[in-house]
């Protein structure tokens, strides 16, 4: 008695099916992975931002005034704890940037946020940059008398957009507030 066996492979039509399916898999992995590595760099500057702001108002206590110094601040982040030159994570000796990834060895941003501070008028204002990305351009802004900070979309891209609403908590694009650098600019304006 002899037993047949079925040695029969797979068509390249199933194996196309299955090459296609495995793209659009990985394709919407990469996508997720994008959007929660963003969340996460989001998370940690605006943590950053929170302790930040209350140790200029710690500093603000002993010294009747604000600086835009973060090694005057008692909660600095450990790179910026003594100025020095060609630092990664600073601009340098006056350390009043903060890039929350460093930066690489050609100077260019690494993904992330530069932090600094602002001052307009008699307003303060602790602003983070997007760098370092093709696919996100936004400005996170928190006023220092205030909790809420705003996400400021730059173009119009619909991830720049999205990144805000989900910010602020908004559905609408329409619903996000106006930066308050502008308000403050424009009373300064308004004052000369």
């Amino acid at each position: 008695m002899s037993i047949v066996k079925n040695k029969r492979g797979f068509t390249l039509l199933e194996m196309i099916v299955a090459v296609i399916i495995v793209v659009v898999l990985v394709s919407v992995a990469v996508s997720y992975y994008e959007q929660a590595m963003e969340e996460v760099r989001r998370a940690d500057v605006l943590s950053l931002m929170g302790s930040t702001i209350s140790a200029q108002d710690r500093y603000r206590l002993q010294k009747h005034h604000y600086t835009k110094l973060w090694h005057n601040l008692d909660t600095t982040p450990l790179p910026l704890r003594r100025p020095q030159e060609n630092n990664s994570y600073a601009n340098g000796l006056s350390n009043t940037i903060f890039y929350t990834r460093g930066k690489k060895n050609n100077n260019e941003p690494n993904q992330g946020f530069q932090v600094y501070f602002e001052q307009i008028g008699d307003k303060w204002f602790m602003t983070a940059d997007r760098i370092g990305s093709d696919k996100y351009s936004y400005t996170l802004v928190r006023p220092f008398d205030s909790l809420q900070v705003f996400c400021v979309p730059t173009g119009g891209y619909e991830k720049n957009i999205a990144a805000c609403l989900n910010v602020m908590g908004e559905d609408d694009p329409d619903a996000l507030p106006p930066d308050p650098r502008i308000a403050a600019q424009q009373t300064v304006n308004e004052g000369n």
